[in-house]
Protein backbone atom coordinates (compact mmCIF):
# COMPACT_ATOMS: atom_id res chain seq x y z
CA UNK A 1 0.00 0.00 0.00
CA UNK A 2 1.37 3.32 -0.94
CA UNK A 3 0.58 5.36 2.74
CA UNK A 4 0.23 8.89 1.47
CA UNK A 5 0.73 12.22 3.56
CA UNK A 6 -1.83 14.55 2.63
CA UNK A 7 -0.24 17.90 3.38
CA UNK A 8 3.87 17.95 3.70
CA UNK A 9 6.13 20.85 3.62
CA UNK A 10 9.47 21.32 2.83
CA UNK A 11 11.55 24.07 3.44
CA UNK A 12 15.03 25.17 2.04
CA UNK A 13 16.19 26.08 5.49
CA UNK A 14 14.81 23.04 7.04
CA UNK A 15 15.58 19.35 7.08
CA UNK A 16 14.71 18.90 3.33
CA UNK A 17 15.64 15.01 2.42
CA UNK A 18 16.05 14.20 5.96
CA UNK A 19 12.50 14.70 6.55
CA UNK A 20 11.73 12.82 3.24
CA UNK A 21 14.27 9.73 4.38
CA UNK A 22 12.15 9.79 7.79
CA UNK A 23 9.11 9.52 5.80
CA UNK A 24 10.18 6.94 3.60
CA UNK A 25 11.87 4.53 6.36
CA UNK A 26 8.46 4.98 8.69
CA UNK A 27 7.12 3.14 5.73
CA UNK A 28 5.58 5.94 3.59
CA UNK A 29 5.58 6.40 -0.02
CA UNK A 30 3.67 9.23 -1.14
CA UNK A 31 3.97 13.07 -0.67
CA UNK A 32 1.23 15.97 -1.10
CA UNK A 33 3.92 18.46 -0.75
CA UNK A 34 2.03 21.76 -0.35
CA UNK A 35 3.89 25.12 -1.34
CA UNK A 36 4.46 27.60 1.59
CA UNK A 37 5.50 31.30 1.64
CA UNK A 38 9.76 31.03 2.58
CA UNK A 39 10.39 34.58 2.61
CA UNK A 40 8.33 37.92 1.81
CA UNK A 41 7.17 39.20 -1.59
CA UNK A 42 4.91 41.75 -3.05
CA UNK A 43 4.69 41.15 -7.02
CA UNK A 44 4.30 38.01 -9.42
CA UNK A 45 7.77 37.73 -10.34
CA UNK A 46 8.65 37.16 -6.24
CA UNK A 47 6.12 34.72 -5.75
CA UNK A 48 7.22 32.37 -9.17
CA UNK A 49 10.85 32.48 -7.55
CA UNK A 50 9.51 30.87 -4.26
CA UNK A 51 7.97 28.37 -6.70
CA UNK A 52 10.58 27.43 -8.24
CA UNK A 53 11.65 26.89 -4.78
CA UNK A 54 9.11 24.32 -3.85
CA UNK A 55 9.55 22.38 -7.77
CA UNK A 56 13.46 22.23 -6.51
CA UNK A 57 12.40 20.70 -2.86
CA UNK A 58 9.77 18.29 -4.81
CA UNK A 59 12.48 17.27 -7.04
CA UNK A 60 14.97 16.09 -4.20
CA UNK A 61 12.18 14.41 -2.28
CA UNK A 62 11.57 12.28 -5.24
CA UNK A 63 15.46 11.59 -5.93
CA UNK A 64 15.24 10.23 -2.26
CA UNK A 65 12.34 7.62 -3.47
CA UNK A 66 8.95 9.19 -2.44
CA UNK A 67 6.09 9.87 -4.71
CA UNK A 68 5.65 13.54 -5.07
CA UNK A 69 2.08 15.48 -6.11
CA UNK A 70 2.68 19.58 -6.10
CA UNK A 71 0.20 21.60 -4.82
CA UNK A 72 1.35 25.55 -4.84
CA UNK A 73 -0.47 29.08 -4.51
CA UNK A 74 -0.06 32.36 -2.80
CA UNK A 75 -1.02 31.24 0.87
CA UNK A 76 -4.26 33.54 1.63
CA UNK A 77 -2.52 35.11 4.83
CA UNK A 78 -0.17 37.08 1.97
CA UNK A 79 -3.03 38.57 0.80
CA UNK A 80 -3.22 40.02 3.94
CA UNK A 81 0.51 41.38 4.00
CA UNK A 82 -0.01 42.44 -0.22
CA UNK A 83 -3.12 44.82 1.64
CA UNK A 84 -1.13 46.14 4.32
CA UNK A 85 0.99 47.81 1.50
CA UNK A 86 -0.88 48.35 -1.33
CA UNK A 87 -5.11 49.49 -1.78
CA UNK A 88 -6.98 46.17 -1.43
CA UNK A 89 -8.34 46.32 -4.77
CA UNK A 90 -4.40 45.87 -6.70
CA UNK A 91 -3.69 43.29 -3.39
CA UNK A 92 -6.18 41.23 -5.21
CA UNK A 93 -4.67 42.22 -8.55
CA UNK A 94 -1.73 40.64 -7.76
CA UNK A 95 -3.14 38.03 -5.52
CA UNK A 96 -5.03 36.53 -8.69
CA UNK A 97 -2.26 36.74 -11.08
CA UNK A 98 -0.17 34.65 -8.88
CA UNK A 99 -3.20 32.12 -8.90
CA UNK A 100 -3.35 32.72 -12.49
CA UNK A 101 0.55 31.56 -12.64
CA UNK A 102 -0.12 28.67 -10.60
CA UNK A 103 -3.28 27.13 -12.62
CA UNK A 104 -0.76 27.42 -15.82
CA UNK A 105 1.49 25.13 -13.99
CA UNK A 106 -1.46 22.80 -14.04
CA UNK A 107 -1.82 23.19 -17.62
CA UNK A 108 1.84 22.57 -17.98
CA UNK A 109 1.39 19.53 -15.40
CA UNK A 110 4.08 20.73 -12.76
CA UNK A 111 1.93 20.74 -10.37
CA UNK A 112 -1.80 19.07 -9.84
CA UNK A 113 -3.47 21.68 -7.92
CA UNK A 114 -3.94 24.80 -5.95
CA UNK A 115 -3.17 25.33 -2.52
CA UNK A 116 -3.18 26.74 -0.30
CA UNK A 117 -5.99 28.45 -1.12
CA UNK A 118 -8.39 30.12 1.81
CA UNK A 119 -8.62 32.88 3.82
CA UNK A 120 -7.54 33.56 7.73
CA UNK A 121 -8.03 31.25 10.37
CA UNK A 122 -8.30 34.06 13.04
CA UNK A 123 -10.52 36.72 13.41
CA UNK A 124 -10.12 39.92 11.55
CA UNK A 125 -11.96 43.25 10.48
CA UNK A 126 -15.19 42.33 8.09
CA UNK A 127 -14.23 44.18 5.37
CA UNK A 128 -11.04 41.84 5.19
CA UNK A 129 -13.14 38.93 5.59
CA UNK A 130 -15.30 39.84 2.84
CA UNK A 131 -12.62 40.51 0.77
CA UNK A 132 -10.91 36.79 1.75
CA UNK A 133 -13.97 35.21 0.74
CA UNK A 134 -14.44 37.36 -2.54
CA UNK A 135 -10.77 36.71 -3.41
CA UNK A 136 -11.40 33.38 -2.54
CA UNK A 137 -14.23 32.76 -4.81
CA UNK A 138 -12.29 34.24 -7.75
CA UNK A 139 -9.53 32.18 -7.44
CA UNK A 140 -11.91 28.55 -7.34
CA UNK A 141 -13.24 30.05 -10.42
CA UNK A 142 -9.58 30.34 -12.34
CA UNK A 143 -9.17 26.80 -10.53
CA UNK A 144 -12.04 25.51 -12.30
CA UNK A 145 -10.75 26.45 -15.84
CA UNK A 146 -7.67 24.43 -15.58
CA UNK A 147 -9.90 21.10 -13.67
CA UNK A 148 -7.10 21.93 -10.83
CA UNK A 149 -7.52 20.27 -7.30
CA UNK A 150 -7.51 23.00 -4.56
CA UNK A 151 -6.48 22.67 -0.95
CA UNK A 152 -8.12 25.07 1.49
CA UNK A 153 -6.52 26.75 4.40
CA UNK A 154 -9.09 28.08 6.08
CA UNK A 155 -10.26 28.36 10.32
CA UNK A 156 -10.81 24.88 12.12
CA UNK A 157 -13.95 23.47 10.57
CA UNK A 158 -17.30 22.46 12.01
CA UNK A 159 -20.31 21.60 10.28
CA UNK A 160 -20.95 25.24 9.74
CA UNK A 161 -17.66 26.19 8.13
CA UNK A 162 -17.79 23.25 5.91
CA UNK A 163 -21.00 24.49 4.83
CA UNK A 164 -19.92 27.88 4.29
CA UNK A 165 -17.35 26.79 1.78
CA UNK A 166 -19.49 24.41 -0.14
CA UNK A 167 -21.17 27.48 -0.87
CA UNK A 168 -18.43 29.72 -2.20
CA UNK A 169 -17.45 26.78 -4.12
CA UNK A 170 -21.30 26.40 -5.39
CA UNK A 171 -21.04 30.53 -5.67
CA UNK A 172 -17.75 29.52 -8.07
CA UNK A 173 -19.10 26.66 -9.56
CA UNK A 174 -16.17 24.34 -8.28
CA UNK A 175 -16.68 20.70 -7.85
CA UNK A 176 -16.47 19.88 -4.29
CA UNK A 177 -15.04 16.26 -5.15
CA UNK A 178 -11.63 18.14 -5.59
CA UNK A 179 -11.69 20.56 -3.06
CA UNK A 180 -10.34 19.90 0.17
CA UNK A 181 -10.12 20.96 3.49
CA UNK A 182 -6.57 21.04 4.91
CA UNK A 183 -5.89 20.02 8.59
CA UNK A 184 -9.29 18.84 9.28
CA UNK A 185 -10.84 16.44 11.94
CA UNK A 186 -14.30 14.38 13.08
CA UNK A 187 -16.13 17.49 13.29
CA UNK A 188 -15.56 18.63 9.43
CA UNK A 189 -15.82 15.28 8.49
CA UNK A 190 -19.53 14.61 10.19
CA UNK A 191 -20.78 16.75 7.64
CA UNK A 192 -18.68 17.85 4.95
CA UNK A 193 -20.73 19.59 2.62
CA UNK A 194 -19.23 17.38 -0.40
CA UNK A 195 -15.60 18.71 -0.02
CA UNK A 196 -13.03 16.57 0.63
CA UNK A 197 -11.03 15.85 4.65
CA UNK A 198 -7.65 15.75 5.25
CA UNK A 199 -7.58 14.99 9.09
CA UNK A 200 -4.71 15.90 11.45
CA UNK A 201 -2.99 12.72 11.81
CA UNK A 202 -3.46 12.53 15.78
CA UNK A 203 -4.24 9.82 17.71
CA UNK A 204 -8.02 10.75 18.60
CA UNK A 205 -8.80 12.07 15.75
CA UNK A 206 -7.65 8.90 13.78
CA UNK A 207 -10.04 7.03 16.24
CA UNK A 208 -12.86 9.55 16.09
CA UNK A 209 -12.45 9.70 11.85
CA UNK A 210 -12.38 5.97 11.63
CA UNK A 211 -15.97 5.08 13.84
CA UNK A 212 -17.48 7.50 11.53
CA UNK A 213 -16.74 5.22 8.22
CA UNK A 214 -16.80 8.42 6.02
CA UNK A 215 -13.86 8.72 3.81
CA UNK A 216 -11.46 10.76 4.30
CA UNK A 217 -7.54 11.17 3.99
CA UNK A 218 -4.19 11.69 6.76
CA UNK A 219 -1.67 14.77 7.24
CA UNK A 220 0.80 16.00 8.96
CA UNK A 221 0.84 19.16 8.09
CA UNK A 222 4.87 18.92 8.55
CA UNK A 223 6.43 22.24 8.30
CA UNK A 224 10.02 21.39 7.80
CA UNK A 225 10.59 24.98 10.26
CA UNK A 226 13.99 25.13 11.92
CA UNK A 227 12.77 27.09 14.55
CA UNK A 228 10.07 24.92 15.18
CA UNK A 229 11.28 20.86 14.44
CA UNK A 230 8.75 18.73 14.28
CA UNK A 231 5.99 20.68 14.06
CA UNK A 232 3.07 20.75 13.27
CA UNK A 233 3.41 16.66 14.07
CA UNK A 234 6.31 14.65 12.26
CA UNK A 235 7.40 13.18 9.34
CA UNK A 236 6.98 9.79 11.02
CA UNK A 237 3.49 10.02 12.35
CA UNK A 238 0.98 8.99 9.12
CA UNK A 239 2.96 5.95 8.09
CA UNK A 240 3.36 4.76 11.49
CA UNK A 241 -0.10 5.61 12.88
CA UNK A 242 -2.11 4.23 9.85
CA UNK A 243 0.33 0.65 10.94
CA UNK A 244 -0.93 1.17 14.72
CA UNK A 245 -3.82 1.62 13.56
CA UNK A 246 -4.60 -1.24 11.36
CA UNK A 247 -2.92 -3.56 14.35
CA UNK A 248 -5.35 -2.26 16.87
CA UNK A 249 -8.58 -2.90 14.61
CA UNK A 250 -9.16 0.51 14.29
CA UNK A 251 -9.02 1.00 10.93
CA UNK A 252 -9.04 -2.19 8.23
CA UNK A 253 -7.08 -2.59 5.07
CA UNK A 254 -10.09 -1.73 2.91
CA UNK A 255 -10.24 1.20 4.48
CA UNK A 256 -6.53 2.06 4.93
CA UNK A 257 -6.36 1.71 1.01
CA UNK A 258 -9.44 4.04 0.43
CA UNK A 259 -7.28 6.73 2.79
CA UNK A 260 -3.95 6.34 1.00
CA UNK A 261 -4.75 4.77 -2.36
CA UNK A 262 -8.40 5.36 -3.53
CA UNK A 263 -9.22 9.02 -2.51
CA UNK A 264 -5.56 10.51 -3.05
CA UNK A 265 -5.63 9.24 -6.58
CA UNK A 266 -9.03 10.78 -7.37
CA UNK A 267 -8.09 13.86 -5.96
CA UNK A 268 -4.47 14.63 -7.28
CA UNK A 269 -4.76 12.32 -10.41
CA UNK A 270 -0.93 12.48 -10.49
CA UNK A 271 1.99 11.57 -8.17
CA UNK A 272 5.26 11.20 -9.60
Amino acid sequence: MDITDNHFHLDPRGRQNLAVREFLKAGGKRLVLVHKPYSSWNNLNGFTEEVNTTLTLAKKAREEGAKVAVVAAPHPIELLKLSETIPLEKAQEVYLDCVTYCSELVSENKIVGLGELGRPHFPVEENLWNFSNDTLSKSLQIAKEVDATVVLHTESADSSVMKDLSLIADKSSFPKDRLVKHYGGPAALENSYGLQVSILASKSNINSSAKLKIPFMMETDYLDDPNRPGAVLGPKTVPKRTKIAIENNIIDDKMAHQIHELLPNSIYRNFN
